[in-house]
């Protein structure tokens, strides 16, 4: 019995040493951590704050306290990391580690963390973008964009990044997607704007090419998109060159209620004239010819319809 006993309390005594040499560890190691992040090496703090929970976790409830600790800091360890590394242009290496912050972030509980980790990223890829953007390097935007999205769906900015850069290299499904998209998440008035000049642009050079349809169909889109007075003029220009003159004569009357104005007035009046001339509505044409009659280039030809061929009243 006597050497039972005997060995029943070596047993203990073995079990306390060891547990003791194992606190003792943890802590050394937490402390030494705790030295490391006082002088700013993070990466070394980080490294012994894991071996510390580590060995807390293994040691069980007489560690609470050093493994609540650690799992307070280890999280803001690798989001701090993460935009170091961001900043020195380690974009790969600060992602990934601003991810393993979030994660761990949700592992302990820590929900302010990780909801600054997760608002952190979709910025980071922006703003690489946008550098992308600039450069002139389109393609590698474009993916970045995509990125953001992927990681924040309502990014309206970035949708309409992505519908810029898209635009550059000649994708225009994509850009036409992302621009509407932008337009769900605020940037309605700016993607309406670039999308409606992107077609614009289509529709003049089309008419350039005497490609008249094509000019007609871009000129409608960039309308569609946002009404304007120079797509307007453009589409009645090519209606008339394509002997459309119900088309032309809408698109040059809603650019005459749209720029009353407009320095080319007097010419749009001569078009809407002889397009309701060659419709053969005298009135209307004898209506827009008398409006010219006074114009320094137009005027001697007008007089002459209005006067001797039309005999308008």
């Amino acid at each position: 019995m006597k050497k039972v006993l005997t060995t029943l309390f070596l047993s203990l005594f073995f079990f306390s040493a060891s547990y003791a040499q194992d606190m003792e560890s943890a802590t050394n190691l937490y402390n030494t951590g705790a030295m490391a992040l006082n002088e700013g090496n993070i990466a070394e703090a980080l490294s012994n704050f894991e071996q510390a929970l580590e060995q807390a976790v293994v040691i069980g409830p007489e560690a609470e306290e050093l493994k609540s600790n650690c799992q307070n800091t280890i999280p803001k360890l690798y989001l701090q990391l993460g935009k170091e590394a961001v900043n020195a242009k380690d974009l790969d290496g600060g992602l990934e580690k601003i991810k393993t912050a979030i994660a761990k972030a949700e592992e302990f509980g820590l929900a302010d963390v990780a909801e600054e980790g997760k608002a952190l990223i979709p910025q980071v890829m922006l703003a690489e973008g946008n550098s992308k953007l600039n450069a002139g390097d389109f393609a590698g935007a474009a993916a970045d964009y995509k990125k953001v999205v992927e990681f924040d769906p309502t990014n309206g900015m970035a949708y309409f990044r992505l519908g810029q850069a898209s635009l550059r290299i000649n994708d225009e499904a994509t850009a036409v997607d992302a621009f509407n998209k932008a337009c769900e998440y605020g940037q309605e008035k700016n993607a309406k704007k670039a999308l409606s000049t992107h077609y614009l642009k289509q529709a003049a050079a089309a008419v350039k090419a005497k490609k008249y349809d094509d000019a007609i169909a871009a000129a409608n889109k960039s309308n569609e998109v946002m009404p304007n007075a120079q797509a307007y003029s453009i589409c009645g220009k090519a209606a008339i060159a394509a002997k459309k003159y119900d088309e032309a004569i809408a698109a040059f009357e809603s650019y005459v209620s749209m720029s009353p104005n407009a320095r080319d007035i007097n010419q749009t009046f001569y078009q809407l004239a002889t397009a309701y001339e060659a419709k053969g509505d005298k009135e209307k044409a004898c209506g827009y010819y008398s409006q010219i009659m006074s114009d320094p280039t137009l005027g001697e030809y007008a007089t002459h319809k209005v006067k001797n061929e039309l005999k308008c009243n």
